[in-house]
């Protein structure tokens, strides 16, 4: 058990971690599609197009291929009639995944810091967390403009070490696809996988995850066994 130097963080990634958000996505990059002339990926596609932020979706979107690159006029077209489009319906169908509200509380009664890293440009992200109540928990937010690099760079958890000045190795990034668990081995932090959101499983071994879980409530045994409890710290 690591020795006690500061009360742990536990980094979440929004989109397929906390927040069911694909109908919503699926509907404006539907739009958008539509609008250039394209015929949309269904709901299962986009759930599997998103991890990477919103243009790595669009032309994933526009080419059905997950390392596909669209034509630049094209994509500059699609991207214009997403964002106008997601801007104005972010949370039209967006929810909030099962335990995600009494594991965040159930953390921040035992007293760890709480952070949220995502790809999504902040422009969504904060609205997306305000909307269904759960900006309350996450004294910092960052979306993936708010630095030069983003998942699975290593940059963004790294700030958030800095920002509550702890370790590296004080945190745990919780997440649903493999950008999420490389970016934590790239920023030598722990990491949970959980399986019900947008990624899939059958990669995330490689990665070494601290755990893999079926479900946001399992996610504290394994955080607290990796990190001394704050308030167990302080007795």
């Amino acid at each position: 058990m690591n020795a006690y130097h500061g009360r742990p963080a536990v980094i979440f990634d929004l989109d397929g971690t906390l927040v069911d958000s694909a109908p919503d996505i699926a509907a404006s990059v539907a739009h958008a599609l539509e609008l250039v002339g394209h015929r949309p990926p269904n709901l299962a596609e986009i759930r599997g197009y998103i991890g990477n932020g919103a243009d790595r979706l669009i032309h994933r979107s526009l080419t059905n291929a997950s390392d596909g690159v669209a034509d630049d006029a094209l994509f500059s077209q699609a991207r214009m009639h997403f964002f106008e489009h997601y801007e104005k319906h972010i949370c039209r169908h967006s929810t909030v995944y099962i335990n995600v509200w009494e594991t965040l509380l159930e953390l921040r009664n035992r007293d760890y810091r709480l952070a949220c890293v995502t790809n999504k440009p902040t422009r969504f992200a904060d609205p997306l967390l305000r909307a269904l109540d759960l900006d309350r928990f996450f004294p910092l937010v960052l979306g993936g403009d708010a630095l030069n690099a983003k998942k699975p760079a290593p940059d963004p958890l790294l700030y958030v070490a800095d920002h509550y000045d702890i370790t590296p190795q004080q945190c745990t990034m919780v997440g649903d696809t493999a950008t999420d668990i490389l970016a934590a081995k790239n920023a030598e932090m722990t990491a949970i996988f959980v399986t019900y959101g947008y990624g899939e499983v059958t990669e995330i071994d490689a990665y070494e995850p601290l755990a893999i879980v079926d479900s946001m409530g399992e996610i504290i045994d394994p955080i607290a066994a990796a990190h001394l409890d704050p308030l167990v710290a302080r007795i």
